[in-house]
């Protein structure tokens, strides 16, 4: 056991404040997060904000315990299931008396609408397209959209990803598992895929992780499913982020029905231009490569790499354009 003085204790006590520990509640519905406008008779400023609900932690709780406690004091009349941990920031921003960490929890919606109190006066659900046009919700918390998503893909089970479901005309009918739209033709769902060009005109693809479920080891170009809570446009963004480690500017191409023995899925095809640097997540991708295109649509690739079939199509498509 590591051993100090009473002296050295009070020089840390006193030199190095313990950061105060704030604990925050998402509460998650449909594709939308309950947010609360803050009390003005509170006398924090600012006073005219809208944010997640949330306080300090107490020294006798646990952080779970003290997230379903704000769930009840700031939320009251609100049955909901702590589900998942999001994020952990380590500037709160609403509070300037103290140096704060913020932990946010997601909660799952069950029942009840939030009454006024104390701390909050009024509430919305918001989607998070709507959070990052409101002006008076808190910066800070609008940069938290990322990882509030990584936790609704997974806010059941480890591999059970929520995505956005659709009817066959593509209008936006709620959400549904990715496991399930993978194993019903007639359940309908979204993904955004983007074709990476470079300066010299040729065609950056990715092999997919071996860990993928599906499409394991095979090559493709970037993209993924349409998250809840996010446009189209918003989902191909950040799955080209989180693939390749880029921020472009995309340009949707076409959209096309993809209806398979055990899905049908609504692809929007997007097309921008990068020479990277690259930075790609080894759990989805297990290496990048740049292929000349008159090559790889000529087959001259294909003893070598195992690509998916709609890569040449896509590219194909784009080229006759």
């Amino acid at each position: 056991m590591y051993k100090i003085t009473a002296e050295q204790q009070l020089k840390e006590l006193t030199s190095r404040l313990t950061p105060i520990v704030n604990v925050c509640v998402i509460v998650h519905r449909k594709n939308k997060f309950l947010i609360g406008h803050r009390n003005p008779s509170h006398g924090i400023d600012p006073i005219d904000v809208w944010l997640f609900p949330g306080g300090r932690m107490k020294f006798t709780e646990t952080l779970q315990e003290a997230a379903v406690r704000k769930l009840h004091e700031e939320l009251p009349g609100v049955d909901a299931t702590l589900k998942k941990l999001v994020t952990i920031r380590s500037d709160y921003g609403s509070d300037a008396r103290a140096n704060g960490i913020a932990i946010y929890y997601l909660f799952d919606h069950n029942s009840g609408e939030p009454k006024p109190n104390d701390q909050l006066d009024g509430f919305r659900w918001e989607t998070l397209v709507g959070l990052d046009n409101n002006e008076k919700f808190y910066p800070m918390e609008k940069k938290i959209a990322s990882e509030i998503i990584y936790a609704l893909k997974f806010i059941n089970t480890n591999s059970d990803e929520l995505i956005v479901r659709v009817d066959e005309n593509d209008n936006i009918i709620g959400e549904i598992d990715k496991l399930t739209a993978h194993n019903d033709r007639n359940i309908y769902h979204r993904s955004a895929l983007i074709v990476v060009y470079n300066s010299k005109g040729n065609v950056i693809l990715h092999q997919r992780s071996f860990m993928k479920s599906s499409g394991a080891g095979k090559w493709d170009v970037f993209g993924g499913h349409n998250n809840i809570g996010l446009t189209i446009d918003q989902t191909a963004k950040l799955e080209l982020l989180e693939e390749l480690g880029i921020e472009t500017q995309l340009e949707f191409k076409f959209k096309k029905l993809y209806r398979k023995e055990k899905q049908s899925e609504f692809m929007y095809i997007y097309k921008t231009e990068s020479d990277g640097p690259y930075a790609f997540d080894r759990n989805e991708v297990e290496q990048v490569k740049e292929f000349e295109i008159t090559k790889l649509l000529n087959g001259g690739y294909d003893s070598e790499y195992d690509f998916l079939p709609h890569v040449k199509e896509f590219i194909t498509r784009l080229e006759s354009e």
